[in-house]
């Protein structure tokens, strides 16, 4: 499949990596991981093979507990069913920054750099959703030329939806030159993969602010949170 991200250059904010790392104030963070923090940051884009890429699935029906595929696929979530209501499709996305992070990771910490290692893996974690923002924008863009809304970006292991669905949705990646995997625990390999959903909504309009998949999320001890929950899980229309 084509890779819809090779032009992608990785770029990550500091604050947002001490965020991830679990420091909810930023400013009170000492200068040494401050400068361990801004070596990581300079070498991820050198590790990371940023890859990407969506296939579109049609929406027979979605209501009650879940959402029915036209692939015959049945996905069970009660929020995802009312995210997509009234979308036409699903978009799944499915990006990876490559397996040469999470080795660099490894060797960091077999030569006693734990700090490094974890300031490594959690700014690939933050670039690894800028992927998927990557994408998001690039669907949007194309609903939008042909009259349609998109719904936030939502995946299985988010709250309301199990990831039992996860091998429903990774099953429209049959390529061989995908270079993600699925184990038998439902964990993608390499690490620092990620796969969500967006439907795309007819006569919809995109919303103002940034589709962030926190808007549907109501987990309130988490670092990474991006945007306060919206409680209504409301597609852009």
């Amino acid at each position: 499949m084509q890779n819809l991200l090779s032009h992608v250059r990785l770029s990550v904010e500091r604050d947002d990596l001490l965020r991830s790392m679990g420091y909810p104030d930023p400013s009170r963070v000492s200068e040494p991981v401050r400068r361990v923090c801004a070596e990581q940051i300079e070498r991820l884009p050198d590790l990371a093979q940023p890859w990407g890429t969506c296939a579109e699935v049609a929406i027979v029906h979605a209501g009650g507990e879940g959402v029915e595929l036209a692939s015959g696929a049945t996905l069970h979530s009660r929020r995802l069913a009312t995210l997509v209501r009234g979308a036409r499709s699903l978009q799944i996305c499915l990006v990876t920054l490559g397996a040469t992070v999470s080795a660099e990771t490894e060797r960091l910490m077999a030569a006693n750099a734990p700090v490094d290692a974890f300031a490594l893996a959690c700014a690939a974690t933050v670039a690894t959703h800028g992927l998927v923002a990557h994408l998001r924008q690039r669907i949007c863009a194309d609903a939008e030329r042909h009259g349609c809304g998109t719904t936030y970006p939502y995946g299985p292991g988010y709250t309301g939806w199990e990831l039992r669905d996860l091998p429903r949705l990774f099953g429209c990646f049959t390529d061989p030159s995908v270079p993600v995997r699925l184990n038998e625990q439902w964990m993608m390999t390499p690490p620092h993969s990620l796969l969500v959903v967006m439907g795309l909504v007819p006569g919809g309009q995109r919303l103002s602010h940034e589709l962030v998949p926190c808007r549907v999320c109501d987990l309130e001890p988490c670092s990474l949170r991006r945007a306060p929950w919206g409680r209504r899980p409301d597609a852009c229309q």
